[in-house]
């Protein structure tokens, strides 16, 4: 009987010390951006901070940087992270940067008509249930009585091309290793998040001022903010940037094993490994699901996936052998072969855009002209190793792109400059009808400078325009002075956006 007693009250004891009041415990150390981690060793921490209760984290906690490092990855890649307890930490590393979208990419954003969606955390179970990686940041604030109130807005959504990703396609990259997720999705808006005790108790509607308009906010402090709320009602187009920024992500585990699309292209032609390659259902007509394997490729093309879109197109093609992707006269080789370069398979990617163009339009169009819309097609999709020429004219075409159709950023300017500059010196015209390459020189400079101009960058804009100015062009100048003035000039006039006033 006292055994009994003692027994139980042992287990009241540890009742007691796991729910009961305890001391905020101190920092156990700091995230890469500065934030403090704490409660990494508590009871609720070691519970609570389980990644498979928490596979739509809100990112609160990330700075400037993250965030910049973030949409880097999603321009071209799908991002992978380790997601251990309150922890997610985004492995930039693991991506292959002369196959971008090797893992995946991200289809373009699904924009949605939202509504301000509200939150309070008024205690540590609230937190660890709503704000997960927010715990490293506001746990000690919280455990000391501190209430919070959040606020957000999700304009839109963006999701990846592939449903999963698999253990054995990271297993070979060095970059992956620790990966646990992958980003499937996420959510882009704004959000603000603060104190209860720095804002009006009784306030009705948005406290951070949402919809509110950039001259007419509410002016109430937040501990953390993404984006504007007060713009997000704002048909303002450059006030909307402000409304676009990621805030949650849905994740999901790394599969383990080999991707199992890659063992049915593997397998022998019977029954069973159609069906796994085409994971068709019974009941769905052949043809119509041999048309959404078709969509789902161009779609992945166009989101530069290109491994994912040759998945796609082989279960297209075993369910639709009269029309196969593979067939330069079926009318599906164009996107075959655009995929191939994606895939970084440049060279198998031009052959078959060449047979393809000589399948239809080989009586309009002579060998040259094939020949040259075949490279107009490798400089736009390549990836991964290409002739010097090819490598070229990607960057020559990428420059050009960025100068005069869509904003860069300075380093992939500087980047794509400094690769044509280096192999213009031994990539040479084919013919005189070659005018491309011929004219590259008295081109490059100011298209490069162009380039760094739009992505907002002037400084960069002049080195570049001074480092590829014809040196020949100023013999006639006296002194240095007088060949300042002439290439200042010029610059002013050929880079308009770096105009001085």
């Amino acid at each position: 009987m006292i055994r009994k007693i003692v027994s139980s009250l042992s287990l009241l004891t540890i009742f007691i010390a796991a729910c009961g009041p305890r001391m905020a415990p101190g920092a156990a150390g700091s995230r890469e951006s500065g934030q403090s981690k704490l409660m990494d060793d508590t009871f609720a921490g070691k519970n609570a901070c389980n990644p498979e209760n928490h596979e739509r984290p809100f990112i609160i906690e990330w700075d400037a940087t993250d965030m910049s490092q973030f949409e880097s990855i999603t321009s071209s890649d799908v991002v992978l992270v380790k997601y251990e307890g309150c922890k997610l930490t985004v492995l930039d590393g693991c991506k292959d940067d002369s196959v971008k979208g090797s893992y995946g990419a991200y289809k373009p954003v699904e924009w949605t008509s939202g509504s301000l969606e509200k939150m309070e955390i008024k205690s540590e179970a609230e937190l660890y249930a709503n704000l997960p990686l927010g715990v490293a940041s506001l746990g000690g604030r919280v455990s000391g009585g501190e209430q919070f109130r959040m606020e957000y807005y999700v304009a839109g959504t963006r999701s990846a091309t592939r449903p999963a990703v698999y253990a054995a396609d990271l297993k070979s990259n060095p970059g992956c290793a620790g990966a646990t997720h992958f980003v499937y999705g996420y959510n882009l808006g704004a959000f603000a998040l603060g104190s209860k005790s720095k804002t009006s108790a009784e306030i009705e509607g948005s406290v951070y001022g949402f919809g509110a308009g950039a001259k007419n906010k509410q002016e109430q402090s937040a501990d953390k903010k993404g984006g504007d709320l007060g713009i997000c009602k704002s048909d303002s187009a450059t006030e909307i940037e402000g409304c676009k920024v990621p805030i949650r992500l849905t994740l999901r585990k790394i599969e383990k094993g080999e991707n199992p699309d890659v063992a049915a292209r593997q397998a022998p032609e019977t029954d069973a490994a159609k069906n796994l390659a085409a994971k068709v259902d019974a009941k769905i007509e052949v043809a119509g699901k041999a048309g959404e394997h078709w969509a789902s490729a161009n779609t992945k093309m166009n989101a530069r996936d290109g491994k994912g879109c040759l998945t796609e197109l082989d279960k297209h093609d075993k369910l639709d052998p009269k029309h196969k992707s593979t067939d330069p006269k079926s009318g599906r080789g164009y996107t075959r072969a655009r995929c191939l370069m994606l895939a970084g398979k440049c060279d198998a990617g031009k052959l078959l855009n060449r047979k393809t163009a000589e399948s239809y339009a080989g009586s309009q169009l002579s060998p040259e002209q094939i020949d040259k819309g075949a490279e107009a097609e490798a400089s736009r999709w390549c990836q991964g190793k290409m002739s010097d020429r090819d490598t070229f004219l990607k960057a020559f075409q990428e420059i050009q792109q960025g100068a005069y159709m869509a904003k860069k950023t300075p380093k992939f300017c500087d980047d794509a400059y400094k690769t044509a500059k280096q192999l213009m010196k031994t990539v040479k015209p084919k013919d005189d009808d070659d005018t491309q390459v011929a004219n590259a020189p008295k081109a490059l400079y100011h298209m490069g400078a162009n380039c760094a101009a739009r992505a907002g960058d002037c400084k960069l804009a002049w080195k570049i325009f001074v480092d590829g100015y014809p040196i020949a062009s100023l013999a006639s100048a006296k002194d240095q002075a007088t060949k300042d003035t002439i290439m200042q000039s010029n610059f002013d006039s050929l880079v308009s956006k770096c105009k001085k006033k």
